[in-house]
């Protein structure tokens, strides 16, 4: 028999309860993102966060063998589809230990936006990682405004890069 409140046991509800609990995200204003200087997977070349510089961004800890983060990918790519260009990107940083392994996913998947290898300095730096996926949300001034742990519905996402942009919701 069912009790009083009869709660569907969905990864959706999961994930929606999460984003609603988590609200606004837990990193404060005015935290600047770190720089840094990362391989990247594809191309085996060093990029420095200036890179970067002037765009809003969502930085996005991972690993290919982290179920939830590649749940989070398409939601990423469509992201990156719509909103990528001179004011907006994705940047993934892999914490896998195998660059080969990501290059081979970032192929198979046509992953679209930049995909970089993690060193223990960088999660230093990023204030750690509790969890994989995480997802920093980052200012044109490279201000860290919010920190979400976990796997985020793509509206949640959608309305993020929509706020840093200020596009005005249709």
């Amino acid at each position: 028999m069912r009790g009083f409140f009869h709660i569907p046991r969905t990864p959706l509800f999961f994930a929606l309860a999460l984003a609603l609990f988590l609200g606004s995200g837990s990193a404060t204003a005015a935290t600047k993102m770190p720089p840094f200087n990362l391989v990247d997977a594809a191309s085996n070349q060093k990029v420095d966060s200036s890179t970067y510089d002037g765009k809003a961004k969502l930085v996005v800890f991972f690993a290919t063998w982290c179920m939830p983060c590649m749940q989070e990918v398409p939601a990423l790519m469509s992201l990156q589809e719509e909103y990528g260009g001179d004011d907006f990107t994705v940047v993934a940083i892999s914490a896998d230990n195998q660059r080969e392994s990501v290059r081979k996913f970032i192929s198979k998947q046509q992953v679209n936006y930049p995909v970089l290898m993690f060193t223990r300095q960088v999660v230093a730096d990023f204030g750690g990682i509790p969890g994989l996926p995480t997802i920093f949300v980052v200012d044109k001034n490279d201000n860290v405004l919010k920190k979400y742990p976990g796997l985020m519905p793509h509206a949640l996402l959608e309305r993020e890069v929509k706020s840093l942009l200020a596009v005005e919701e249709q």
